[in-house]
């Protein structure tokens, strides 16, 4: 999982001033930012018409990366900020850690969608926070969260830190979002699928707004909870090196509930999102396990990968050149030909989504028909070998000009 500086966490939950405040949402819009190119290379890979299970799982990851970053943009705007989309989409470097105050243990990489890159980065990436004891669904043995006293926090903590630091300036400031410029906000109801957990068209307006926004953005990415309140005493559970069973907030509704008497046990995990589906850990564990996650009362965590297959056929797969940039391909051939259409469309989708939360949200029209044309590049530049006559290695659509 992320981790993110504890000094940042620490800084909001003290109260802010309302610069450092904008800096805070601005580092989530990055963070969420940061994670498309990586999932968008995996999917790309998907040579076309094959693996529509999974690829239908990664497109529902990445719209929802991208409902994250709306909603964050959306409560930047409210209280007075703009997001610099072209700024942050070129400050990405990969592989490396994701943005500057991400914990640099886990490396994220550019490459073709396979098992190593599912578990090694996109779980990684979403993985939820677990305690000692926790097991999640698909593991053998519980693999708790790295703790650095003082050094990382999770980034929950770091969305909770952050509603808590709009709470504290609005307490002090009645008039944070008195000005929300709701015209510049962007209505997610014409872009995006329902979206129960979050606010009326995604728009904030006040601090209940962007505690619902934050609230959709921790639940759709992490799913479960850990903290250990709302469902009374459990110690029983928590006893020193026994399994224990993770648990969601109750706001969220799962896709799967157990039958039976009484239903479910409160103990048990419900992998859900909020909206009807499940988060992104799960989603990316249903392609690396191969199969659907289903409840399992015989599971430590209540869910096994037992349902119907999920299968990920790697023969249909694009062997990308990792880590791709328009520089690794010889300048004039067919590669870089391909690649740089491909950079030039992206920096076009980086202008447009900048004009979407810089006071044009009737933007996002053109960005959407920019995303379409990136993924027709992508395919453009995957038709170009680069690795010789005794390789099947492919050209990647680069998401940086140098590297």
């Amino acid at each position: 999982m992320l981790r993110i500086k504890q000094s940042i966490i620490n800084q909001l939950l003290k109260g802010c001033s309302l610069d450092e405040l904008k800096k805070a949402v601005t580092t989530a819009i990055a963070l969420e930012f940061s994670t498309i190119p990586p999932y968008l290379t995996g999917l790309f890979s998907i040579m076309p018409g094959s693996n529509q299970r999974a690829s239908a799982l990664i497109q529902s990851v990445v719209t929802e990366e991208m409902l994250h970053l709306t909603l964050a943009s959306n409560i930047l705007i409210a209280i007075g900020g703009n997001p610099d989309i072209v700024a942050i989409g070129r400050s990405l470097v990969y592989p490396g850690p994701l943005p500057d105050q991400i914990d640099n243990d886990l490396q994220v990489g550019l490459a073709s969608l396979s098992k190593p890159q599912l578990k090694k980065v996109f779980m990684a990436i979403e993985r939820p926070e677990t305690k000692p004891g926790e097991i999640l669904p698909g593991e053998e043995a519980p693999q708790p969260t790295p703790v650095d006293p003082g050094e990382f926090g999770s980034i929950g903590q770091f969305y909770k830190a952050l509603l808590t630091a709009l709470a504290i300036a609005n307490a002090n400031n009645p008039g944070l979002f008195s000005t929300p410029r709701l015209d510049q906000q962007l209505d997610i109801s014409q872009w995006f699928p329902p979206v129960p957990t979050a606010p009326a068209e995604g728009k904030i307006r006040n601090l209940d707004d962007a505690a619902l926004a934050i609230n959709t953005i921790v639940i759709q990415g992490e799913g479960i909870q850990t903290e250990d309140d709302a469902h009374g005493n459990q110690e029983g559970l928590r006893l020193e090196g026994k399994p224990r069973h993770a648990r969601l907030s109750e706001r969220i509704l799962p896709r799967h509930r157990h039958g039976g008497d009484g239903g479910a046990s409160a103990n048990e995990i419900y992998p859900g999102d909020g909206d009807g589906s499940y988060a992104h850990y799960f989603k990316f564990g249903e392609i690396f396990y191969g199969r659907e996650l289903m409840p399992d009362p015989e599971a430590v965590s209540g869910w096994s990968y037992n349902g119907a297959p999920v299968p990920l056929d790697e023969s249909q797969i694009y062997n990308f050149l990792p880590n791709a940039a328009v520089s690794d391909y010889l300048p004039g051939s067919s590669a870089s030909v391909a690649a740089q259409r491909f950079y030039d469309a992206y920096q076009m989708l980086l202008t447009s989504l900048n004009q979407v939360f810089n006071g044009k949200p009737a933007a996002m029209d053109r960005a959407m028909g920019l995303m379409y044309q990136l993924k027709l590049q992508a395919q453009q530049v995957a038709q170009c070998p680069v690795g010789g006559n005794v390789s099947n290695l492919v050209a990647a659509p680069p998401f940086m000009l140098i590297r």
